[in-house]
């Protein structure tokens, strides 16, 4: 049995439970649908650290600021960062959508410290391909992990 089921009718359920709007326009249901995937990633997967979730909204070659990580890949970035630091915690302050990309502003609150952070998703058909983080003091993406030797330098930008 497929699950391809599951990731519309888990952001169904979390849309009808979050008080987000079912009715938007044709025109305005993908940015919708980013917005549940992005709200999604942010608090199921990063602050609950329901890595059950990464297999239903992350592609299996999901990318970490253009380094390839993969689900279980992003599982572990996930797990080391709850373990690291429990209380971590990200409060969706902004977010915006233009095509398959959406960008949120961020406050992260972890280990006493509070930062903004900048997350840049692209989504395809409901799946995050590409995650890119910054925080608002680098303005360059970087590599999350908190394994030793594992961070890498921000990929060269072709823009």
């Amino acid at each position: 049995m497929s699950n391809g089921w599951l990731a519309p009718m888990t952001l169904a359920l979390f849309c009808a439970g979050s008080g987000w709007s079912t009715t938007a326009s044709a025109q305005g249901a993908d940015a919708q649908n980013n917005k549940l995937v992005f709200a999604v990633v942010v608090n199921r997967i990063f602050n609950q650290g329901n890595l059950a979730s990464v297999d239903d909204f992350m592609a299996k070659d999901v990318t970490n600021n253009g380094a390839p990580l993969g689900r279980e890949g992003f599982k572990a970035l996930v797990q080391d960062l709850r373990t690291m630091t429990p209380d971590f915690k990200l409060t969706i302050d902004d977010v915006m959508t233009r095509g398959d990309r959406i960008i949120g502003h961020l406050t992260q609150t972890a280990g006493g410290a509070t930062e903004s952070r900048t997350i840049l998703l692209r989504i395809d058909d409901g799946l995050v391909q590409e995650l890119w983080s910054w925080t608002a003091a680098s303005r360059v993406p970087y590599s999350v992990s908190l394994r030793a030797g594992a961070a890498r330098e921000p990929a060269a930008s072709v823009n």
